[in-house]
């Protein structure tokens, strides 16, 4: 999410796992996500007054994978998945200011996103050819965004590489909720 005072740090703590996967390890302080991803990507964290994000992206691919993206968003001093999907939703609001059409909604009803802090998703696309979905839930009282974008052609390249990250997101309960000083 735009925002001031944003600060951006590349992989904060990141390791090799015997079956060759990096880890992702936010530093103790300010960002509670872990994941695991291929090497084929890379990582970039931000934190601000807003919230805190993790951003898995690929690395320089030379074709449209070059613009996919995992994106994990935790906003900060917030407790309320409703505020997330009025956000997303409403007038001048996440997919209206990207410019994304909303191919539809589904709560508890998507079995390809069987996570613990799952509970509803937004399909979506764009008129760049690229389709996604933004999966909204919460772990610990926060509320958590996800964005997966990716190039609609592309998507059996794609989805290996996000699954691996989303199939092991997990979020420190010690840290949650996300807050700031304001």
């Amino acid at each position: 999410m735009p925002g001031t005072g944003t600060e951006s740090t590349e992989t904060d703590s990141e390791s090799t796992t015997p079956s060759g996967l990096l880890t992702y390890d936010g530093p103790a302080e300010n960002i509670p996500v872990t994941a695991q991803y291929p090497n084929t990507m890379e990582v970039m964290a931000t934190g601000s007054s807003e919230g805190v994000g993790v951003f898995f992206t690929f690395q320089p691919q030379g074709n449209a994978l070059d613009d996919a993206e995992v994106h994990v968003f935790l906003p900060a001093n917030s407790s309320d998945t409703g505020d997330l999907i009025a956000f997303i939703t409403g007038s001048n609001g996440l997919i209206e200011n990207n410019g994304w059409t909303l191919d539809g909604s589904r709560a508890d009803t998507a079995p390809e996103f069987p996570y613990p802090w799952f509970e509803m998703v937004f399909d979506i696309s764009t008129d760049q050819e690229q389709a996604g979905h933004i999966l909204i839930g919460q772990s610990a009282g926060q509320p958590i965004q996800v964005i997966v974008l990716y190039p609609a052609e592309m998507a059996d390249e794609f989805w290996p590489a996000a699954n691996t990250v989303l199939d092991s997101l997990a979020f420190d309960a010690d840290r949650l909720p996300v807050t700031t000083s304001e």
